[in-house]
């Protein structure tokens, strides 16, 4: 039996052109006659079926969507197209027609059910410690943060615009002020 896969010779360490074998794993180099193990991967000695289309009998039948002249075999399981033998290639555990597999998948994109959006949360930072007014000394600041990088983030189907985030990068601003003013007005009075 003689095959020809694309290797080196363990002795001469040339191309193996042709191999002689003397049963399922011992082969011979047929340049050096070293005599060696080989142990292949099935795919490499694996024999190919030939897909062969059958032409079109009656008119009514269902005809590839590649080849109008072979009679379908097969449906894509991607996009559902009618497909003969010779373009139905089993790839990833499904048969699919050439232009699917050709084609580059897309993440599916998870849909986005409910979303925090930063103006709220910049007001929440504003009003909310306004309740008890010495903490604002240091949310005040915070609620400027995430009033200015949430204005870069795109906006939300939802709950369009940014009257939120301007009220709130607003009234932020306001209570900096003031404590900066409290604290200059302090340091007046020593």
């Amino acid at each position: 039996m003689t095959r020809s896969p694309a290797l080196s010779c363990p002795g001469c360490e040339r191309t193996l052109g042709a191999l002689s074998w003397m049963d399922a794993n011992h082969c011979r180099c047929n340049f050096c006659h070293e005599y060696f193990d080989f142990f292949p991967f099935p795919a490499l000695v694996a024999t190919r079926e030939i897909a062969r289309p059958q032409a079109v009998a009656v008119a009514n039948d269902s005809t590839c969507f590649f080849h109008a002249e072979n009679q379908a075999e097969k449906v894509c399981e991607e996009c559902g197209r009618f497909l003969c033998p010779v373009c139905a290639v089993p790839f990833a555990g499904r048969v699919q027609c050439p232009t699917c597999i050709a084609a580059p998948k897309t993440a599916v994109e998870q849909v986005v059910t409910s979303r925090t959006l930063p103006g709220g949360t910049a007001l929440a930072f504003v009003f909310v410690p306004m309740l008890i007014w010495p903490v604002t000394l240091l949310t005040a600041p915070i609620a400027l943060g995430v009033a200015i990088t949430g204005w870069k983030k795109p906006q939300s189907v939802v709950k369009p615009g940014r009257t939120k985030l301007i009220v709130a990068g607003v009234f932020a601003t306001l209570q900096i002020c003031g404590w900066a003013f409290l604290g200059v007005a302090l340091l007046m009075k020593k």
